[in-house]
């Protein structure tokens, strides 16, 4: 698990890259990564969150 300013880091840049619309790029999807795992070692997540997940993030 990444250490609390680590984690507010990336949840900040992947905030302003969201809200930039740059969304398209390896670091978006590395942040994004980043931040759903630590959120997966946090709450319980099941096979259809999994795929629910993948959903969402194709679709934008």
């Amino acid at each position: 698990m990444i250490d609390s300013n680590t984690q507010h880091q990336a949840v900040t840049r992947l905030f302003e890259l969201a809200r930039a619309g740059d969304v398209d790029n390896l670091e978006f999807d590395q942040l994004d990564s980043l931040i759903y795992s630590s959120l997966e070692q946090t709450y319980r997540v099941t096979e259809a969150d999994l795929c629910e997940r993948h959903v969402v993030t194709s679709a934008a």
